[in-house]
């Protein structure tokens, strides 16, 4: 999961439905759902206290279920691919596209864009 652009629609706001969505990806993935986020990002991890002042306390209590990932330069470094995932975000670079067009998983990339569809979350709970 990214943050930006995703969870928060900008860094005073949360996305419409970011935690009706959060509820829904840790309900159907509650042991396998990952940051892939700057904000967990060259062994920091900062996802819970960026979220923390937009999200609804119960939601915040969830947090601690989603685990940080290790990435450097691509967020696909974090990514293990013999293993199936979705990669929720607003913004895939070529490099990382290229990746997961390389190891034939570009499907497994779901693009977020809040600004075509302000209840994109909404629909994405729907069909997780």
């Amino acid at each position: 999961l990214d943050i930006d652009g995703v969870l928060l629609v900008n860094e005073n706001s949360a996305a419409n439905f970011a935690d009706e969505f959060l509820v829904a990806v840790l309900s159907k993935y509650p042991n396998s759902t990952f940051w892939l986020t700057t904000h967990c990002w060259k062994g920091e991890n900062r996802a819970v206290a960026v979220l923390s002042p937009h999200l609804k306390p119960e939601t915040v209590a969830l947090l601690s279920k989603i685990k940080p990932t290790e990435w450097r330069d691509w967020k696909t470094d974090a990514i293990d691919f013999s293993k199936p995932f979705l990669w929720f975000d607003d913004d895939l670079f070529p490099k990382e596209k290229a990746v997961l067009e390389k190891n034939n998983v570009l499907k497994n990339y779901v693009a977020i864009d809040l600004y075509q569809n302000p209840t994109q979350l909404k629909d994405l709970v729907k069909l997780l």
